[in-house]
C-alpha cells in the first residue's frame, strides 16, 4: 500500500515539476528547444517591414526591453519586403549598418513612414532620406554592392526557413517563434519572461 502511494505521489508531482521547467511565453517550437536557464546569450531575430504599423508599434514598445538586456541578448533586425515593394529602404538600412548607424536609420525610416506619411518604398524618397541623414554619398556608393544584395537575400531565405508570413515575427534562440496574440502591448510586456527563462 505504501509503495502504491509513493508511485501515485510521483505521478502527481511529475507534471507539476515539468510545468516549472517550461519556458514561459506563447510560441511555436521551430527547432531544439533550449533548456531553462541554459544560455549565456540569446539571439533575438525580428523580421520587420518598414511599411508595417505593427512593426512600428513594436519598435516603440520594445525600447526599454532592448536597453535592459543589452549585452545579454543580441537583437538582430531582419527587414523583409512584401510583394510589389521596392528594396531601397532595405539597401539604405544595410548601408547604414555597415557604418554603425543601423538603429538611427531604422528609426528615421519608420518615422518618415508613420509620422510624416511618406512612401519609403520610393527610391527617390530613400535617396533624399540618405542625404538628409548625412550618408547620401555612402548610400550612392554602396547601395548596389553585392554584399548588400547578399544580406537582403539571406534575410529572405531565413524568413522562408522560419515560415514568416507576417511582420513583426520574432524568433528567439533560433527555436521559439513567438505568437503575438491580440495585443502588441501585452506581447511586449511578457517577452522579458521568455528571455529570463532562457538566460543563465
Amino acid at each position: 500500500m505504501k509503495t502504491l502511494l509513493l508511485i501515485v505521489s510521483f505521478f502527481l508531482i511529475l507534471p507539476s515539476a515539468m510545468a516549472n521547467e517550461k519556458i514561459r511565453g506563447n510560441y511555436d517550437v521551430l527547432n531544439n528547444l533550449p533548456k531553462k536557464h541554459s544560455l549565456k546569450k540569446v539571439i533575438f531575430e525580428e523580421f520587420m517591414n518598414f511599411g508595417c504599423p505593427h512593426c512600428n508599434n513594436f519598435r516603440n514598445l520594445s525600447t526599454e526591453m532592448k536597453d535592459k538586456y543589452k549585452g545579454r541578448v543580441d537583437f538582430v533586425d531582419i527587414p523583409i519586403l512584401f510583394r510589389g515593394q521596392d528594396d531601397a529602404p532595405l539597401r539604405l538600412y544595410y548601408v547604414a549598418k555597415s557604418l554603425g548607424k543601423a538603429e538611427e536609420i531604422k528609426n528615421a525610416i519608420f518615422e518618415a513612414r508613420f509620422k510624416n506619411n511618406v512612401n519609403v518604398f520610393d527610391s527617390g524618397i530613400i535617396n533624399y532620406l540618405a542625404r538628409s541623414l548625412g550618408i547620401g554619398e555612402e548610400y550612392t556608393k554602396q547601395a548596389q554592392n553585392p554584399e548588400i544584395t547578399k544580406a537582403i537575400d539571406a534575410g529572405n531565405q531565413k524568413a522562408d526557413l522560419y515560415g514568416v508570413t507576417a511582420t513583426p515575427t520574432i524568433v528567439i534562440a533560433g527555436a521559439l517563434k513567438m505568437k503575438i496574440g491580440n495585443s502588441m502591448e501585452d506581447f511586449a510586456n511578457h517577452l522579458p519572461e521568455t528571455l529570463d527563462d532562457l538566460l543563465q
